[in-house]
């Protein structure tokens, strides 16, 4: 019995501890959009969820750490994170029999994290240029989305061929300044354009820019 306690109490102090870490990066996120990196401060993202500053520099103990983590949220959701290499949508893709095909598959699962993930990533995109622990933080988030665009471009080029000029590096270069945040941010907030419009363009243009015949 006293072994039952001890493990009911143990999974209770777990989804404590779980609950607290999502309320807090709710709070940050919110935090980091209206102030801005520098603006955003412990004590204040703190207050926003309801918790000690303390709590924040236990949990994430630093505000670079702490934003790398609000983009994780971001790009990998909050009821159930899962690596985009993880999801059904990646699954269609690699199934699908053409590239080009493959490609709109990959665009549009891609727009739920832009649309979730591009505001705070701009946010941690400025922020780098003055700081040279969040340009790290920055680094390292580059490096994942570029080590994942380098797979989608490997499997395209297996199911057709690049576009003539292109080689993988130069094709994944490509996927990632038009296919990123900048972009659908520009797009969005500055221009003014829904996220179904963007979709659409980029559903349209990318396969002709990548692909041989697209």
């Amino acid at each position: 019995m006293s072994r039952v306690i001890r493990e009911v109490k143990g999974a209770s102090r777990r989804d404590k501890a779980a609950a607290t870490r999502l309320k807090i990066l709710r709070a940050a996120h919110d935090e980091f959009v209206e102030n801005g990196y520098h603006g955003a401060t412990i004590a204040a993202v703190a207050r926003r969820a309801g918790v000690a500053p303390q709590t924040v520099y236990f949990t994430f103990h630093t505000k670079p750490a702490l934003i790398s983590a609000v983009i994780d949220m971001a790009v990998m959701g909050e009821d159930e994170p899962t690596i985009p290499q993880a999801t059904d949508w990646w699954a269609a893709m690699a199934a699908a029999p053409a590239a080009d095909e493959a490609l709109r598959i990959f665009v549009r699962g891609t727009g739920p994290l832009f649309a979730r993930a591009s505001r705070i990533s701009e946010i941690l995109r400025a922020a780098a240029l003055t700081d040279e622990e969040v340009r790290r933080t920055h680094e390292h988030h580059d490096a994942l989305q570029r080590a994942g665009y380098r797979e989608v471009i490997d499997l395209l080029a297996a199911k057709g061929r690049l576009r003539s000029g292109l080689d993988s590096d130069d094709a994944t270069d490509v996927l990632m300044t038009l296919l990123g945040d900048s972009t659908y941010y520009g797009f969005t907030v500055e221009r003014g354009w829904s996220h179904e419009r963007v979709m659409g363009w980029w559903e349209g243009v990318l396969p002709g820019v990548l692909l041989a015949g697209g």
